[in-house]
């Protein structure tokens, strides 16, 4: 009978919240924060991860990274600002996927006739993979991955497609547009190098 007289109880702010996980460590104001915005989180990660096991992933990570980094941190709005630490991570994701592909550039790909132009055959495998690294740089993440995965590790489009959660025409698409621009960079750095610049 009292819950009725006392009416339906308002829910805590997003400040209130977060004074509680900041001042007493409350683990479980934390997650009540957090729960008001995993489906904004999600869909963020989404947006730049490309996948849902990636997205998923990140948000896990995000969560316990908060536990350490929010009490350290002096929040006005937290939407925003998780908006923007979730906008970070994966960006940090991203870049770190990028530097791994580089350093795991697999010998094989210098040989591929795929990409080199036959006028490089008297180029030193050396040479190759220095010019090769340069204009890998140059691709987007998803240009760099489907390549990585076509040419370096041997994959079908469709395995590509299943493994990355998108279409086998996205995935052609993105291969055939990275090895253009590959042989494209590759043949204007030769002629910069026989033209003596």
């Amino acid at each position: 009978m009292l819950r009725y007289l006392r009416g339906k109880e308002k829910p805590e702010s997003d400040a209130d919240l977060l004074a509680r996980f900041q001042g007493e460590e409350d683990k479980e104001a934390l997650a009540s924060l957090f729960n008001r915005y995993l489906a904004l989180s999600y869909g963020l990660a989404i947006r730049y991860l490309k996948t849902e096991d990636r997205a998923e992933d990140a948000v896990m990570a995000i969560y316990i990274e908060l536990q350490e980094k929010l009490p350290q941190h002096q929040v006005r709005n937290f939407k925003n600002w998780l908006h923007t630490f979730v906008r970070n991570h994966c960006l940090m994701q991203l870049r770190r996927e990028k530097r791994e592909i580089m350093e795991n550039i697999d010998p094989l790909i210098v040989q591929s006739a795929e990409i080199w132009h036959p006028l490089d055959e008297e180029m030193p495998d050396q040479d190759r993979e220095i010019v090769l690294r340069a204009c890998l740089d140059q691709l987007n993440e998803q240009q760099i991955a489907c390549v990585q995965l076509f040419y370096f590790e041997g994959h079908s489009y469709l395995t590509i497609a299943e493994f990355r959660q998108e279409s086998v025409g996205q995935v052609r698409s993105n291969i055939q547009n990275g090895r253009r621009n590959l042989r494209k960079c590759i043949e204007e750095r030769e002629n910069r190098n026989t033209s003596g610049e």
